[in-house]
């Protein structure tokens, strides 16, 4: 079978740098503490059998396409300690360690996004139960095959409506955000950019205003970005959009994900950001050709805190202690930016970029005059 489009985005991203998508640290991570011992051998049966119920957890990507290894590529590794990253090799993109009182999963992003791994932890944590009880557990209600058919047909079918659409939009569209280039080192640090008690105004003022987190982020990204960028009427970003969009998706694994542009109206009010959004999301499916999207477009993604409040392993009580996204390998690239709350309710980002247009003092200025958009 052919790849999704996630898929094919990220083996083009390999490409242009070799290693990154297909390296064993671009991988979704989580560790676990345990309030008791868990039996290994019920463990690893849960385990075996959750690969053997989703195909997608015995995928290989190969040149274009999934191929799918008949019996479970991985065992249960009883080990001294565990870290929040871990290798896992493409040829067999799941991983589960356990030691003493902590559990670690973690999978490749080739074959998961953030829905998938706390998917993954609930039905292992199900399965885990039914052994040590007999009960039965559901079967999926879909495969990531069934997603993947389903996305190239509807591909196929909004092919029209979606370019007419995205051509309308990104034909003033200009190479912009880009400032004058000014080499320099590559760079990537995390910062706070909202104390809570900030965070905490902002959703309550994006309630009030009816929108969401994601277009009141971006019309501040956009609004700390315009003195430093050239003419136009149009900011480009690339994105990535859920698209767990059918009932049937909500609880499948895989990277149900969508790479997108973002074409945000310049001096925007909420309203026409949220109505872009909207739209962006709406034709995403719809693969943009590169030439019609201004030439290094800026990265950017907000992640909200989705953390389940933690999973019984039969009598055992399992909370989260770590979460992580693909292991910095120092292979920059453009501009990122990444945001997300975290577990005290602050905002924080994730900045990263080769340097040769957005250097680290330029988005250090960006970051502030976008803290002051948000809090004034």
């Amino acid at each position: 079978m052919k790849t999704s489009l996630w898929q094919t985005f990220a083996l083009h991203l390999d490409a242009n740098r070799p290693g990154f998508a297909r390296g064993p640290w671009f991988t979704m991570n989580a560790v676990l503490e345990l309030d008791g011992a868990l039996n290994p051998s019920a463990l690893a049966a849960a385990f075996h059998e959750l690969q053997r119920r989703h195909d997608v957890l015995r995928t290989e990507i190969v040149d274009q396409s999934q191929l799918i290894h008949p019996a479970p590529t991985a065992e249960l590794e009883l080990v001294d300690a565990v870290e929040t990253h871990a290798e896992v090799p493409l040829a067999a993109p799941v991983r589960l360690r356990l030691a003493g009182n902590r559990l670690a999963l973690h999978l490749h992003h080739m074959v998961a996004d953030p829905v998938t791994l706390w998917t993954t932890l609930d039905e292992l944590a199900a399965l885990y139960s039914a052994q040590l009880t007999g009960a039965a557990v559901p079967p999926p209600a879909a495969q990531y095959a069934d997603y993947t058919l389903n996305e190239a047909a509807l591909v196929e079918r909004q092919r029209g409506p979606a370019s007419d659409w995205w051509q309308a939009r990104l034909t003033d569209a200009k190479p912009c955000p880009q400032p004058p280039a000014q080499p320099a080192k590559p760079f990537a640090y995390r910062d706070q950019l909202l104390t809570p008690s900030e965070l905490t105004a902002v959703n309550q003022r994006t309630l009030h205003q009816r929108s969401t987190p994601l277009v009141t982020l971006l019309a501040a990204l956009a609004a700390g970005m315009t003195p430093y960028v050239g003419a136009g009427d149009t900011l480009v970003f690339a994105t990535l959009f859920s698209k767990r969009d059918r009932p049937q998706w909500q609880r499948v694994l895989g990277p149900c994900i969508v790479p997108s542009v973002l074409a945000i109206p310049r001096d925007a009010d909420i309203a026409t950001v949220r109505e872009a959004v909207v739209g962006c999301s709406r034709h995403a499916r719809f693969p943009v050709l590169e030439a019609d999207v201004p030439p290094r477009s800026p990265f950017f993604e907000y992640v909200p805190q989705q953390w389940p409040p933690g999973y019984h392993f039969g009598p055992v009580q399992a909370s989260i202690t770590a979460v992580a996204g693909p292991k910095d390998t120092g292979l920059a690239d453009i501009l990122g930016i990444r945001l997300r709350p975290t577990t005290t309710n602050a905002l924080t980002g994730h900045f990263s970029g080769d340097g040769t247009d957005w250097t680290e003092p330029l988005v250090s200025q960006v970051c502030a005059g976008m803290r002051n958009h948000l809090v004034s």
